[in-house]
């Protein structure tokens, strides 16, 4: 793997994104700041997959004191030796990914959070032709990102297009938008 993209541009600083369309761009945003904050999955699976980097979901034990420093965790001999055990209890001489997740992020299942998490959108089209009433307008929603994922929330058979974006960041997302459904078109 030479490069990844996307990760600063689904999870900026502050939550604004720019959706681009075949003929201009619109904007989303949230009021919420935690919105493009890194779930706990997202937090460890960044950090064990820079130890990890040919992607085989696990690391060598040896790792484990630098991935441990890397997460501002504990790092002394003796805590490392007791974990090296519970993590490696056949002495393989590697770590795999669900055993470190399941010890260091206790309640955090490879499929994420426990919790469904609720936050506004907004979104505003500049294309009046594109707007309800044909006038531009900023247009309010209340996002639910859910823990459960069904075959019918797949991104490329969601009801609207502006609905497969969100899918993109948010796979299990529903939005309760305030009138008609806003145009990324």
């Amino acid at each position: 793997r030479f490069c990844q993209v996307g990760e600063n541009l689904k999870c900026p600083l502050y939550p604004i994104w720019v959706i681009g369309s075949e003929s201009h761009t619109t904007l989303l945003l949230s009021c919420d700041g935690s919105v493009s904050e890194h779930s706990p999955l997202q937090r460890a699976k960044a950090a064990f997959d820079q130890f990890d980097r040919e992607e085989n979901g696990f690391i060598p034990t040896s790792d484990l004191p630098r991935l441990l420093e890397h997460l501002n965790m504990v790092t002394d001999d003796e805590y490392i030796s007791f974990m090296e055990l519970r993590l490696d209890p056949d002495s393989t001489g590697i770590i795999l990914f669900p055993a470190f997740l399941e010890e260091f992020f206790p309640g955090v299942t490879q499929e994420g959070s426990l919790q469904e998490k609720q936050f506004p959108l907004l979104h505003y089209n500049g294309l009046a032709q594109s707007n309800e009433e044909g006038r531009v307008q900023l247009r309010s929603g209340c996002a639910t990102v859910y823990v459960e994922y069904t075959n019918t929330m797949e991104a490329s058979t969601a009801p609207c297009p502006i609905l497969r974006v969100l899918r993109t960041k948010w796979p299990t997302i529903e939005v309760r938008w305030e009138g008609t459904v806003p145009s990324i078109d």
